[in-house]
């Protein structure tokens, strides 16, 4: 049975593996990773508004890239106990690495139809400067997410290489 702090250390794992590779994206591509604009997000959901206006700098939070970091971490956790549930008591059958993976890329439903939205971006980001460039690379980190999940499995020995 997993524990909870089970699911911490594999939810830490895969958002490790995750950001190092929005670094790379950001680094090689000029991917922005804008966790602030997040907090601010989630901050001003509290405060009614759900589509938020990034022009708006009077919705601006303190702390809110803080805010959006734990928000990225805490939405880690919870999917990474959705996939644990998911897989042992919905499917019967233990962590493996393709059903990690896939579940990684079925989370990306989240930032095309809530996030981006959220953002001011639109529902599969047309908004954006560089749209498909946004969904190509949000399915890209959720696939490597899915990686990071079943690497976190790995390192707890909950999962081998062999799946």
């Amino acid at each position: 049975m997993i524990s909870l702090s089970d699911i911490l250390i594999i939810a830490v794992s895969a958002n490790i593996v995750t950001d190092l590779y929005e670094f790379a994206l950001e680094r090689l591509l000029g991917k922005t990773r804008d966790w602030h604009l997040v907090g601010r997000w989630v901050a001003n959901i509290f405060r009614g508004s759900v589509i938020l206006d990034t022009n708006d700098d009077a919705l601006a939070v303190p702390g809110e890239l803080i805010l959006g970091w734990v928000f990225h971490y805490i939405v880690a956790f919870l999917y990474v106990a959705m996939y644990l549930v998911g897989t042992q008591f919905i499917l019967g059958e233990p962590p493996a690495m393709d059903t990690a993976i896939g579940f990684g890329i079925i989370t990306v439903a989240a930032p095309w139809l809530i996030l981006m939205p959220g953002l001011g971006l639109g529902v599969f980001a047309p908004k954006a400067a560089k749209p498909n460039f946004v969904r190509a690379a949000s399915l890209s980190v959720h696939t490597v997410f899915g990686i990071g999940i079943y690497l976190g499995l790995v390192i707890l020995g909950q999962a081998w290489p062999d799946g």
